[in-house]
């Protein structure tokens, strides 16, 4: 299936770099930029701790490299109604919109202590963040549980707001075929794999991207170490 094995098409660019670069293979993109200070956005090489290698898209601010994990927009051609092994491992276009798989970043969130950002762009063209202090999923015997730390930003909270039946935080990943929310039907079978708990207000793997209070037009979420 295309969609749950995007880094094919990246496969020259990984044999490039795995046979030109004498360095130490970076884990994330913040050890892509300490490697090479003059790096900037785009495509790299990364192999977390345990992870095969991947090929990520890196955003560059300053010193800090931001690791993308997530991008969606409503001109995506992606279906996002997949079951769990195909989010286990990622899928779409990592140039454009993907998932980059459950097992890496839970493998990446395991090796460092991260921060989550998620950027948001509107039909207006306005843009607008989330931050959570803290980011970490467990292992896919813990359903790849989300776990994130205090917010900031310039939307609304909608993850981690202590409203019944629209927490994120602490819940389990459900796919359409693995159903771990708390709703009486399966959110993840209308709106894609996601942490849900009663559908919630913030689905970000939705065809149409969600977050309430704000019409997403194009969302990325990306990962920073702490430290």
């Amino acid at each position: 299936m295309e969609q749950g094995n995007y880094f094919c098409i990246h496969l020259l660019l990984l044999l490039i770099v795995v046979g030109t670069e004498s360095a130490k293979i970076p884990r994330d993109c913040t050890e892509v930029i300490s490697q090479n200070r003059r790096a900037v956005t785009g495509l790299y090489a990364i192999q977390p701790t345990g992870s095969p290698l991947l090929v990520v898209n890196c955003i560059m601010k300053g010193k800090s490299g931001w690791t993308v994990i997530q991008s969606n927009s409503r001109a995506s051609k992606i279906i996002w109604t997949v079951g769990w092994i195909i989010y286990k491992y990622g899928f779409g276009d990592v140039l454009t919109d993907h998932w980059l798989g459950n097992e890496y970043i839970y493998l990446m969130t395991k090796q460092k202590a991260y921060k989550l950002r998620i950027e948001f762009i509107d039909k207006r063209r306005h843009t607008f963040y989330a931050e959570y202090d803290t980011f970490q999923i467990d292992s896919e015997s813990g359903r790849y549980t989300i776990r994130l730390g205090p917010f900031r930003g310039n939307v609304a909270d909608r993850m981690t707001e202590a409203r019944a039946g629209h927490i994120i935080d602490k819940q389990k990943f459900s796919t359409q075929d693995c159903d771990y929310d708390n709703a009486r039907g399966n959110c993840a079978t209308s709106h894609g794999g996601w942490w849900y708990d009663n559908c919630g207000l913030s689905r970000l793997n939705d065809k149409y991207p969600y977050w309430y209070g704000i019409t997403v037009q194009t969302v990325k979420m990306m990962i920073l170490p702490k430290y």
